[in-house]
């Protein structure tokens, strides 16, 4: 972790703001005390990322989100506020575990903007990750990501799960997010999945998340509140 961007972060106030763009949308795991609903400018939401631990294991990894730099692209996500020195160091001691430690990423700290009109900018913390990480699997096509994701499985859950939770999340709560890449990939996913069932691998593959919404056509239209 950056110690020198957090201290910027927590300098005369002792709280902070992370961003989240991937499973921080629907799982963040942390206490907060509030969250707002916005943007950064200059990336994009990528599955490059590879991962051996919550979604994959070393043998058959599985592709995590992560932010390229563009210098048109904007990434929507939610900035979670945590207040108090203790909630920012237990917050930071297990995002720094969950991110850095088993997932390979780095922090950087950006400014947000609120989707909320008139509300002003503010610094947020950021994990991502850099192309030299052990873990980084880099570009490929779309279909290849799916094949590789609807066999991936970890400690967490499966990596089918990952991907299309952050897709209806998005669909549902960020409706100005037009996000081609994980729209695409999502919709593969679920084609992927349904055909699956009707074949011999269909035992295979592991039902244990959400599947009533992966066997519908159409990605769902309403999930519940992510706490």
């Amino acid at each position: 972790m950056d110690i020198t961007s957090l201290d910027y972060l927590l300098h005369n106030n002792p709280t902070i703001w992370v961003f989240g763009y991937g499973s921080l949308l629907w799982k963040p795991d942390f206490e907060y005390s509030s969250k707002k609903i916005g943007s950064i400018k200059g990336f994009v939401r990528r599955f490059w990322q590879g991962n051996s631990t919550h979604r994959g294991t070393p043998s058959q990894p599985g592709r995590v989100a992560n932010l390229v730099k563009c210098k048109e692209g904007r990434a929507w996500g939610v900035a979670y506020e945590i207040k108090g020195t203790e909630s920012v160091t237990k917050a930071l001691t297990y995002l720094n575990v969950r991110e850095t430690q088993l997932g390979g990423y780095s922090t950087l700290v950006t400014e947000f903007e609120p989707r909320e009109q008139g509300s002003e900018p503010f610094s947020v913390l950021v994990f991502t990750v850099t192309e030299d990480n052990q873990y980084y699997l880099g570009e490929t096509d779309i279909p290849s990501m799916a094949k590789q994701i609807v066999t991936a499985r970890g400690a967490a859950g499966t990596n089918v799960e990952y991907v299309t939770k952050i897709a209806d999340y998005v669909r549902h709560y960020v409706p100005e997010d037009k996000d081609d890449h994980l729209f695409t990939l999502d919709l593969t996913i679920r084609k992927l999945v349904r055909e699956m069932v009707g074949s011999d691998e269909s035992t295979e593959w592991h039902f244990d998340m959400h599947r009533h919404n992966l066997l519908t056509r159409e990605p769902i239209t309403e999930i519940a509140q992510a706490s």
